[in-house]
């Protein structure tokens, strides 16, 4: 046989076994892709009454291109948004599914119909759960989850299985519940702020509100901003205002923005509202970059130098003219 084709052949084979590899890769990854799933409802909303039984359920669904039957288990945790700043309650933007307080009793309310279950491709599956309110629990808002991780063989491992840290992807629906009797209604406006001068075209108006009642609500937020001799508005959402939750005895911090032009001057506007309290604000807002911050201290600093100068040589002229 010619070397060249000797050389053929070895390059054919090579070429097959990277293909039949690559094909191989693409079929671990394919089947790992479709280890995808959703819980629906993301959120309930419930009212519940001491003394009585709330049934109700959770949809586990695998995605339109799963090709493996999703292997999954359930579990019930607590919810809380908190954060720790200066020793208060502040939301920081994590989650907090494990910590227990007077505002997740009801987690260990929760009975599941199921701890675990399979769904079959493009499929959808029930766990019911029913939550069972003791004669003695306490008025006002109770949050838990209902957690469901996927145990499908193989899912959180690298292309080639061999990953010593599995990462196992957890979806939680979160129930928001209210026990009826007697609820505070109780907050405050703590902050509400626009800058006056900024040096780029973004400006971030901020507010701090504070729940002290005993359920979650919405804080509403709405940002108007116009040029500085009328005209229509730049920014608005006083159609649609922005809303945060705020949970019982936290506080909250929240940004609203607007891309206004690299220079200009303009009327700025900011409405908190909370518990039906209203907090408005208005300003002037220059904006400035800091390319033409350093030209105006520049040319500044060049007429003050040269005043000086000035000064200097009309004393100079005065002192000639006398000698």
């Amino acid at each position: 046989m010619k070397k060249t084709t000797k050389f053929r052949v070895i390059f054919g084979v090579l070429a097959l076994a990277l293909c039949l590899s690559s094909c191989n890769m693409l079929v671990k990854a394919e089947e790992r892709s479709s280890l995808g799933f959703t819980v629906s409802p993301a959120n309930q909303r419930i009212l519940l009454v001491p003394g009585q039984k709330y049934e109700t359920s959770v949809a586990v669904s695998s995605p339109n291109d799963s090709t493996v039957d999703l292997k999954y288990s359930v579990s019930v945790g607590s919810f809380s948004l908190r954060g720790s700043e200066g020793g208060k309650d502040i939301y920081d933007g994590d989650v907090d599914l494990s910590t227990t307080t007077s505002y997740n009793q009801i987690k260990d309310w929760i009975t599941l119909g199921k701890d675990s279950g399979t769904v079959a491709p493009n499929s959808t599956d029930e766990v019911p759960f029913t939550i069972n309110v003791p004669e003695d629990a306490p008025a006002g808002g109770q949050y838990a989850t209902i957690i469901v991780s996927d145990n499908t063989e193989g899912a959180g491992e690298n292309e080639e299985g061999k990953s010593s840290i599995k990462n196992i992807m957890h979806i939680a629906s979160i129930i928001y519940a209210d026990v009826a009797g007697e609820t505070r209604e109780e907050g405050a406006i703590l902050e509400n702020n626009i800058p006056s001068f900024i040096l780029n075209n973004n400006l971030e108006a901020t507010s701090m509100v504070r729940n002290d009642g005993n359920v979650h609500t919405d804080a509403s937020y709405v940002l108007q901003v116009w040029p500085l001799f009328g005209g229509e508005e730049v920014c608005t959402n006083e159609e649609k205002p922005a809303t945060s939750l705020i949970m019982p005895e936290t506080e909250r911090y929240h940004t609203e923005s607007c891309q206004l032009s690299p220079i200009g001057i303009f009327r700025a506007k900011q409405t908190v509202k909370l518990f039906g309290e209203e907090s408005v604000i208005e300003k002037l807002v220059f904006v400035c970059p800091i390319w033409l911050l350093f030209l105006i201290l520049f040319v500044i600093a060049a007429l003050v130098i040269w005043i000086v100068m000035k000064i200097r040589a009309g004393k100079k002229n005065s002192k000639k003219t006398e000698e």
